[in-house]
């Protein structure tokens, strides 16, 4: 592995491409220390770069918040047949959500110090305020008391500073916009608990993204298209979900 002395002899272009080479042999922690690198080195980012640093950061959590879900549903069971391995099962979903804890704060710091101060672009800057706000988002998935609290209140801050944001600077079919609006409403929707109002932060971009669809059938939109997609399909899962919660209340 490189050392830091060696870092500091590669150009910033030869730094964004060892993240990347990194990032290709599943070493998501060294690709991040070139990411760092280069951020300090300048921290204007292009499109690419932005998508590199969404890429490794996902790539090095994704696996972890599947296993905290799957030994989450594992506890539940265990505990209900009382089982003695309950206690291992704790110890190893503690130990993952250290990991994913340490990763969202390498992230966060990364955006504080270098990223945002210093970019300008209001696709970028929106781009950015929805990373940060996914990061305090996976943290609640796990988080309980004071640390949910505050990780709630520090996504849902970022997030309507990333809609509001695209909803005044970006037009409707632009790609950032529209995965902001997916990922708020999924916050709203199954993280803050407030349905209503995930449900129609989806269904009023779907709604205005539709009105574009000529331009969206272009190739250059495909990305956009299938970020729309994921809406739709989210809307119809949620009102199926809110119509039978309702026909349950109703016969109580």
């Amino acid at each position: 592995m490189s050392s830091e002395s060696k870092k500091n002899n590669y150009s910033r272009e030869e730094l964004v491409y060892l993240s990347k080479i990194y990032n290709h042999a599943e070493l998501f922690k060294e690709s991040i220390d070139f990411i760092k690198e280069f951020s300090i080195s300048n921290p204007k980012l292009s499109k690419e770069e932005c998508d590199i640093i969404a890429t490794v950061f996902k790539n090095m959590i994704s696996d972890k918040r599947t296993s905290w879900f799957t030994l989450n549903s594992m506890e539940r069971k265990e505990k209900k047949k009382k089982i003695n391995t309950v206690k291992e099962i704790k110890e190893i979903k503690n130990h993952i959500e250290t990991e994913i804890r340490e990763a969202c704060n390498k992230l966060q710091e990364l955006l504080d110090k270098y990223l945002l101060p210093n970019n300008d672009d209001d696709d970028i800057l929106v781009f950015l305020y929805k990373l940060k706000a996914d990061y305090f988002r996976y943290i609640c998935e796990f988080a309980e008391g004071k640390e949910y609290s505050e990780n709630l209140s520090k996504a849902e801050e970022n997030y309507k500073k990333a809609y509001d944001m695209a909803d005044k600077k970006l037009p409707i079919i632009n790609c950032n916009r529209v995965s902001v609006a997916l990922n708020y409403a999924i916050f709203l929707y199954e993280i803050k608990k407030d349905k209503k109002a995930g449900f129609e932060v989806a269904q009023n971009t779907f709604k205005e993204s539709m009105k574009f669809v000529e331009d969206l059938e272009k190739p250059k939109f495909r990305d956009t298209l299938l970020i729309i997609q994921l809406l739709k399909e989210n809307i119809i899962f949620w009102n199926s979900e809110m119509s039978d919660e309702e026909e349950v209340k109703m016969s109580e």
